[in-house]
This record gives structure tokens, sequence and C-alpha cells, in this order.
């Protein structure tokens, strides 16, 4: 079965990412990838060079897709221009021609209030926010697979996602705080005051303190899995000097004393069924999975008290990797589809 595949802002750090998985995929064929920028896509992501000769085009080429009886549009674009993109797109084709799944953070909330609160720039576009399923693919295989609509999460809500998630059905008691480090990438491909390389490099920094926007997502995401009400939760975002990666820390206190190696148990029940999560007998790192759609997870107790840490590629598991591995499943191929690759290791 091929796919076809049209790519929304295709310069960025995030899209680059894409077309290198897309280059990798049996099923894929790349047919549009958009840009206001003119020149070669290998011009703006000089490591694809060899393998992408087209030119950007303007606007998306639905007559290319329409080719194709599966087709899928990767939106890559920035928060609040990647959400009326989509929505004109979508008014102004048919449909049932492709489905979409948008990378920025435009239809991840699905309360209102929130999305207005941290999305201010983005459309709120009430009812199509509904059919919008969102895209952690551990935690909502079922529903990725019957949807043609999908919000791509954010990477450090993944990486604070999985981590939390199994946590739920261990009587969490108090407070869970949530530490996640993150690499430069992150920010996107225009520097800023914070993270232009010479203010980043040989520095630590910590940013948006309990306001950071992928703590209400992350929050909706492992609502489900809590057997009570979700517990009080803090969230702080930190830049790591580096390019790539993130780390996360939940901190928790559980009603009972559980045992180091329980809880690894624990984490090896719950994600049995998930090929991308290699959960590991030591704390993981950052260097492993570069590169992959791969988390590495673990966890350590001391009587009730519980670390559990979790190190994905956030341009990986935390964006692109994830975005093709939700693809794989709405259009029924294996999730591990084009994405079993190992880390650079070292990187």
């Amino acid at each position: 079965m091929a796919i076809g595949v049209g790519i929304l802002g295709g310069t960025g750090y995030g899209a680059g990412e894409l077309l290198r998985l897309c280059a990798l995929h049996p099923n894929i064929d790349v047919v549009s990838v958009t840009s206001r920028e003119a020149g070669k896509i290998c011009d703006a992501h000089p490591h694809l060079n060899g393998f992408y000769s087209d030119l950007f085009d303007t606007e998306v080429n639905v007559g290319a897709l329409s080719s194709y009886d599966q087709a899928v549009i990767f939106s890559a674009l920035p928060h609040g221009v990647s959400g009326q993109t989509i929505i004109n797109l979508l008014e102004e084709t048919d449909s049932d021609t492709f489905k979409v799944i948008d990378l920025s953070g435009d239809w991840r909330l699905k309360s209102l209030e929130l999305h207005s609160e941290f999305y201010p720039k983005s459309p709120i576009a009430a009812e199509l926010r509904k059919k919008f399923q969102y895209g952690l693919t551990e935690l909502y295989r079922d529903e990725i697979s019957s949807c043609s609509l999908l919000a791509n999460p954010g990477c450090l809500a993944t990486a604070s996602a999985l981590a939390a998630a199994p946590i739920g059905s261990l009587d969490p008691i108090g407070q869970i705080a949530v530490d996640a480090k993150t690499g430069s990438t992150g920010s996107g491909k225009e520097p800023k005051s914070t993270t232009h390389h010479p203010t980043r490099h040989g520095n630590f920094r910590g940013y948006k303190p309990l306001a950071h926007q992928h703590e209400p997502e992350f929050k909706q995401a492992i609502a489900p899995s809590y057997t009570n009400q979700l517990p009080p939760m803090s969230f702080l975002a930190q830049s790591l000097p580096i390019a790539r990666g993130i780390f996360v820390s939940v901190h928790a206190q559980l009603e009972n004393e559980i045992t180091s190696q329980a809880l690894i148990e624990h984490l090896e029940k719950f994600y049995s069924t998930s090929p991308f999560i290699r959960v590991l007998h030591e704390l993981p790192e950052i260097g492993p999975v570069v590169g992959t759609n791969f988390c590495d997870i673990s966890g350590a107790a001391r009587g009730n008290q519980i670390i559990i840490c979790a190190a994905i590629d956030n341009l990986g598991k935390g964006m692109a990797s994830a975005a093709i591995q939700n693809m794989n499943l709405m259009f029924g191929l294996e999730e591990t589809t084009g994405l079993m690759q190992p880390a650079l290791g070292p990187c």
C-alpha cells in the first residue's frame, strides 16, 4: 500500500526530521512539501541531500494526493498558523481525500477555556476540535486506529505523560512533581534570546514555572489512567545545553510501600504491548534514544516514595516519529513500520 504524503511548513526542524523518516518508510510517497521560502528541500535540510530534489510548493498539491487511494497531510506549521491553515484546507477540499496529522498544539486541548489560555492565537473551532483525536499512541492506540484527524502530542507532554501514566494505578497520594528538561531544537529553528546557542551553551535555566502549555496537555492525557481523581501536579520545564533530547523525572508518593523491583515490574506490565517503550533496570539516558522513536523508562522506590524517569528524542518520539507511528495505525499498518531504527550512539 502506497500512502501519498503532503507536508505543510517544510523548513523547520520537525519537518526535516519528518522528511528524513518518510524517506525510510516503505509505504510513503512524499508528493508535496510547502513553504513560504522558495528553493529545494535539500537547501533547507542539507542532511537530506540526494533524497529530495524537488522544490517547495507554495500550496499543498491536493491533486497529487488525490491520485492515491490513501493520503495524509502532516502540518508542521507553527501554533496558530497551523490551526487556521487546516480549517481553510478542510473547507476548500474534499476532506475524504486525505487524513490530517497536526504537529502543532492547535488541536491538543479539549477544554476550550484551557485552549484559549495557552494558545490564544489559535482558533477555537469548537465543533472541529471535537473531531480531533489526541495522539499519544501508547495511551490511545484504539482511538487513533479509527480516526482521520489527529492532534500529535507535544514533546514535553509526551515524555511527562509516559512517565506519569503508570502511577495512576499505584494509589498515589499528595502532589506529583514533574521535572522536564529539553534540548534546544524544541524551541524551533528561529533563534530567540533564550534559545540562541551562545546563550544556551554552558548554561541551564528553568522557564514557564507552573504555566507551561504542556502541563494541561499531559494532565489531560493521563487522566484516564488514574483510578481516582487526578492528584495535584506541578510542572517545571528546563533548558538543556544540547540540541536533541528530553529527560523527565516524576516524583510521587504512594499510599503503600513498594520496592524498586516491583516498580519496574509494574512499568513492564503497563507497557507490555508498547513496542517503543523500553523499560530499563537502570535510569535512562538521552543518548540511546536520539534519532529514534523509543522512550526509555525506569524508576526507583524508597518506602512509599517513587521516582520514574523517561528519556525521548524531542524531534523523534516527541514529534516526527510519533506522528508516523500514529499514521501507521490510522492506515492499518503495524505501528513499527519504518521506525525500528537504533540510535546514532554516540551522538
